[in-house]
């Protein structure tokens, strides 16, 4: 019985402490309620400034020694697995059978018999065409990015102690800024959540994981990762504004989802 009432007590004491610190978070919590609200009237000015913000901590404070971290306990089959989810960012994946695919119906398009499969065929095309512009133009500006700013990769951070920006440089060791892979991951699994809400934690996540890849094989610095991931998301947005207020539906809904209201 005297275990049991330390039991008790003890439960009694955490249960007050956790009430406590309810109530005199109440405050921040109702600052993160306003912001939750003003992130989603204005989302995009929104995302952007808060991945300005862990830019310039990356930049300023996070990298290096992230960088020097994982280098110092990231290895074996753990790596290995990092390795492999790394190739989902590669924009070749995503940009071939996408480009395939809508060269291929837009073909049938013009070989429809009559309007009304010309239609269809029309509509349909702009599923994988709307994936495949995401990827390429958030990748024409990663690109120009790159080239331009010329930062030194961590393996310069490691090997001589280099870490910065040699501008205009075409060098892959010296374009770390920002992340291809994590760019092209995040510009295709935000296309495929627009095109199928239903699937949306699935694609992020993979997204994320792609990402993460980056920085846990230190092959990019966390604000390299984290710039690629909002170059990607914010360029898909967009476009996806631009088609649909042309009147152009990506969104696809099947019976099971309308069910469920997506």
């Amino acid at each position: 019985m005297i275990v049991l009432d330390r039991i008790v007590r003890l439960g009694e004491r955490l249960a007050g402490a956790v009430a406590r610190s309810w109530r005199q978070s109440e405050g921040l919590r109702r600052l993160i309620m306003i912001q939750g609200r003003r992130t989603r009237r204005w989302p995009l000015v929104w995302m952007s400034i808060y991945a300005a913000i862990a830019v310039v901590l990356g930049l300023l404070v996070l990298d290096r020694p992230l960088a020097f971290w994982f280098k110092a306990r990231v290895g074996g089959e753990f790596e290995g697995f990092w390795k492999t989810v790394t190739n989902l960012g590669l924009a070749g994946l995503w940009l071939i059978p996408t480009g395939v695919t809508w060269g291929g119906i837009m073909l049938a398009w013009r070989a429809a018999p009559t309007l009304e499969i010309r239609e269809k065929l029309g509509r349909a095309a702009w599923i994988p065409g709307f994936i495949f512009l995401s990827v390429a133009l958030s990748g024409l500006f990663n690109i120009a990015i790159k080239y331009g700013l010329g930062r030194y990769r961590p393996r310069y951070l490691f090997d001589e102690g280099l870490y910065g920006f040699t501008f205009f440089n075409h060098s892959w060791a010296m374009n770390s800024f920002p992340s291809g892979h994590s760019q092209a991951a995040f510009a295709a699994m935000t296309a495929l959540t627009l095109v199928f809400p239903r699937y949306d934690i699935a694609f992020i996540t993979v997204a994320v994981l792609v990402a993460a890849s980056r920085v846990l094989t230190t092959v990019h610095f966390f604000s390299d990762a984290v710039m690629g991931a909002w170059l990607g998301t914010f360029v898909t947005l967009i476009l996806y504004r631009a088609l649909t207020r042309r009147g152009i539906r990506l969104r696809l809904s099947f019976e099971r989802d309308k069910r469920l209201g997506l």
